[in-house]
């Protein structure tokens, strides 16, 4: 026993003396492998941030991103500014931002690997692994080292840029949202319980229309768009202000002769029969801005869109088009290409027309005295197609036209403007996008697969 005792301590001896000798507090060394990981951004210095900027954040920008441009980890970002959370920042929200580190930041493609962005960008192996430690996935900001024209937007891949409306939009009136993406996409936008397609403009650009209806409350509302490119769905929001603007009060007091017309029942059955036309949606635009005028000569309005009416004290609505005082026979001209989705007589509205332009957009014509065009002919921008009248719940002779965006009745002569979307175009119709991106807010993001 005393043998084996002196054994097992001999042993012991001999593997304390194998380990390396390590200075008191030190740790031991463990094994790496031939690619070293960088060194973690460090907190910034913040007792000196003369060098850093004040950055206004625009549509969809993400600190995380804006940070890393800089070299820096979007916590230490947040640190300086004395933020809790950077992600809940909107856009027209300042946060001062360190300058941009000597490289260059790029979104990393479908198919893109390490080796791949070495080839494509002239650098080492080396040089891209050892900036980006961490796996690569679709849409992952990589750090290449040096300064390129190549940079990424932070925005949530795959968009490239992201183009509003101006708000607040007043309710009755349209935005406009604009896509460029990084790779052919598609996308759909749901808003006040609608789901809307996107449409496109080029294999890069799409673009979104949201009619707000004149009958809506004023407020904040949220628009949540789903993009899809490269087998990944990518969600965000972006809030959309709406303002009350101004109608008027019409009280309108029909002959006896008109009295039947204004059942509430009989009125309710036709705007029943017509829902069936406002959810059809064309993709291929036929529509320029500004629209035509749809009557030969400028006459003036009668009633404006949005105008809150009584018709005797019976039935109680709001004026869902605008009224031009134009006289009997005068021919009514399509505002832009579209096709003759409906042409027939109606009850409360007279002799009716719609016309499909695609993109979401169909007008309507009311109280027509002739109808010149059947269901499914192509007509042409500034073409006649029928005549002013004095059919159905009419008290005189007008031009009662009527504009649907995605199904929602808005205010027409809006889109009578070239300047329609206050500062935001699209294309011309077989021209190359030019699209000016305006500041809003930074929506919400996330990536699923």
């Amino acid at each position: 026993m005393r043998h084996k005792f002196w054994l097992m301590l001999a042993l012991c001896l001999a593997l304390s003396l194998a380990r390396p000798v390590m200075a008191s507090g030190s740790r031991p060394i463990a094994l790496t492998s031939s690619v070293v990981p960088p060194v973690a951004d460090a907190a910034p210095m913040l007792t000196d941030l003369s060098a850093w900027t004040a950055h206004t954040l625009q549509w969809g920008e993400e600190v995380a991103c804006l940070a890393q441009r800089g070299g820096m980890d979007v916590s230490a970002v947040a640190t300086a500014n004395h933020v809790l959370n950077p992600a809940l920042l909107g856009a027209g929200q300042t946060i001062n931002l360190p300058p941009s580190g000597p490289h260059t930041l790029v979104a990393a493609r479908a198919g893109d690997t390490p080796l791949t962005l070495a080839v494509k960008h002239n650098l080492s192996l080396w040089d891209v692994l050892r900036l980006n430690y961490a796996p690569l996935y679709t849409g992952k900001n990589v750090r290449l080292p040096g300064a390129g024209a190549e940079t990424a937007t932070c925005l949530p891949y795959p968009l490239a840029s992201l183009a509003v409306s101006p708000q607040p939009v007043t309710r009755g009136r349209t935005a406009l949202i604009i896509f460029e993406t990084a790779e052919p996409a598609a996308c759909e936008i749901r808003y006040l319980d609608q789901t809307e397609p996107c449409y496109p403009l080029d294999d890069s650009h799409l673009y979104a229309l949201v009619g707000l209806s004149a009958l809506m409350d004023p407020g904040t509302y949220t628009v949540k768009i789903a993009v899809q490119a490269d087998g990944l769905e990518t969600v965000f929001t972006v809030p959309l202000d709406v303002s009350a603007g101004r109608y008027g009060y019409q009280y309108i007091d029909p002959p006896p002769a008109l009295s039947k017309l204004m059942d509430p029942e009989l009125m309710q059955d036709e705007l029943d029969y017509l829902a069936i036309w406002r959810t059809i949606r064309t993709p291929e635009r036929a529509w320029d801005l500004p629209l035509a005028f749809p009557l030969p000569y400028q006459v003036s309005v009668s009633a404006r869109y949005g105008d809150r009416r009584s018709y005797g004290g019976m039935v109680d609505g709001y004026h869902s088009g605008v009224d031009y005082r134009a006289w009997g026979g005068m021919p009514v001209l399509a505002p832009a290409d579209g096709v003759v989705l409906f042409a027939e007589r109606l009850e409360a509205r007279g002799n009716a027309v719609l016309l499909d332009h695609g993109g979401g957009l169909i007008t309507g014509y009311w109280h027509l005295s002739r109808i010149d065009v059947e269901v499914g002919q192509h007509v042409q921008r500034g073409e006649a197609f029928a005549l002013v009248g004095n059919t159905g719940l009419s008290t005189g002779a007008h031009l009662h036209w009527e504009m649907w965006v995605n199904g929602v009745s808005v205010d027409a002569t809006q889109w009578l403007s070239a300047d329609a979307f206050s500062g935001l175009t699209l294309p011309a119709l077989g021209a190359q996008p030019s699209v000016t991106t305006t500041a809003s807010v930074a929506p919400t993001a996330s990536v699923a697969p």
